[in-house]
């Protein structure tokens, strides 16, 4: 009786928590499906056969644009989630979303000189960061403490729905107007529907009176947080998990080729990812708010490495499909884990600055892992041995995580 007794409270308090914050909860999603999180990985590939078109460039030309995206987060990133902290996600998001939609528009002015296209995508780099995740989980932070986990399931799976919607909509104009236009109709996306939500609704949880308001007031200096050993774990498990799914993803299709299917049932496995991506990361929030967070990646993780290394077997489709979704589920969950430990382990004080040196190792290891199996692949003329690396990833992830312990007392709220 007591348990079933807990389990209502729990709800109680987790409906209680979405009455509250569904409008800040709404505004974090929009800001993150039309931020900088999917619009280079859903949008990259369609505009590099555009732009191939006009100019002859090859496509791995167009596609190394996005590199400077990485080098920004991983140079810039911490710096982002210190100014988070220190003037507030609300006016980083809506500055920075408004810039991106702005740099988007500019891509349409990309001449015959291909180092016109690579400054566009610096210009979005250095002003689009603050539309990251790191942004907006600080928001959820605030208003989520029993739903946490669930909260940024939701605000992340907003990234399915966005690749999803992107292809059909750019595809259109592409094949109307044309290419130019699909920047300017994208660039629309962030400054016509992103920004009015955000102005309106985005706001931070103002503080809580009671015991809980030194909880949430409560976290590890910038300089504290880097001197533990959780905190070097945590982010080495994220570089593992990124990197192995990261790497993955933009070769599935030839990988799936090279298995011996046709492309017309490579696509259809590969239609499932993006529903497997967003169904992984509301089941890892989901069971965020239950289960001790390294336990969750780890449970989503063991699928994926069987995926991996069943793709080597050359499954068939049906083992394809399979094999995909469970690497999709991983691929989900990545930024739900790295938010929700991130303030498990070491509080909200500093929240935006450690997940942002956080997602910026992660971001590393997403960001080369994609070149460096193409790589691999072209080298040794077989996907075999990059699958057996993102297994042997994805086994060292779980093991690094598995060692992180208890959440300290102090942060743990209302976790398990």
């Amino acid at each position: 009786m007591d348990q079933r007794n807990d389990t209502v409270s729990r709800w109680s308090l987790q409906a209680a928590e979405f009455r509250r914050g569904w409008r800040p909860l709404v505004a974090c999603s929009v800001g993150t499906g039309l931020g900088l999180s999917p619009i280079p990985a859903y949008t990259a590939g369609i505009f590099a056969t555009a732009l191939q078109k006009q100019y002859g460039w090859p496509r791995g030309e167009i596609l190394f644009g996005i590199i400077f995206v990485t080098a920004a987060l991983v140079l810039l990133g911490s710096s982002i989630g210190r100014l988070t902290d220190k003037i507030g996600a609300r006016r980083v998001a809506i500055t920075s979303t408004i810039g991106l939609g702005i740099a988007l528009m500019l891509l349409s002015t990309t001449g015959s000189n291909i180092l016109t296209f690579y400054a566009g995508w610096v210009l979005i780099a250095l002003v689009s960061l603050g539309t990251l995740p790191m942004t907006y989980a600080k928001v959820i932070t605030g208003w989520f403490e029993h739903a946490r986990g669930l909260a940024l399931g939701i605000m992340l799976a907003s990234t399915g729905i966005s690749g999803a919607i992107f292809p059909f909509y750019l595809n259109a104009l592409i094949a109307g107007p044309g290419w130019r236009v699909a920047y300017l109709g994208l660039g629309a996306l962030p400054l016509l529907i992103a920004v009015p939500v955000l102005l309106v609704w985005l706001k931070e949880a103002a503080p809580r009176e009671g015991p809980t308001a030194a909880v949430e007031a409560d976290g590890l200096s910038v300089r504290e947080a880097l001197r533990q050993y959780r905190f070097w774990a945590a982010a080495i498990a994220a570089l593992c998990v990124g990197a192995g799914t990261g790497g993955l993803m933009p070769n599935l299709m030839p990988l799936l080729a090279d298995n011996g299917l046709t492309p017309g049932a490579a696509t259809k496995v590969l239609a499932v990812l993006a529903i497997s991506v967003t169904i992984g990361r509301l089941l890892c929030g989901w069971m965020l708010d239950r289960l001790w967070a390294p336990l969750a990646g780890t449970i989503l993780i063991i699928p994926a490495t069987i995926a991996a290394v069943a793709l080597t077997t050359q499954p068939g489709v049906v083992g394809s499909t399979v094999a995909v979704a469970a690497i999709g589920l991983i691929a989900g969950a990545e930024f739900d884990l790295v938010a929700y430990m991130t303030g498990r382990y070491f509080g909200r004080r500093h929240f935006s600055e450690l997940y942002g040196i956080q997602y910026a190792i992660f971001g590393l290891g997403a960001g080369i892992a994609p070149a460096s199996y193409g790589a691999i692949r072209d080298h040794l003329g077989s996907y075999h041995p990059v699958l057996l690396i993102s297994a042997g990833l994805f086994v060292a992830s779980a093991a690094i995580l598995l060692t992180l312990g208890r959440y300290p007392a102090r942060f743990a709220g209302a976790a398990h």
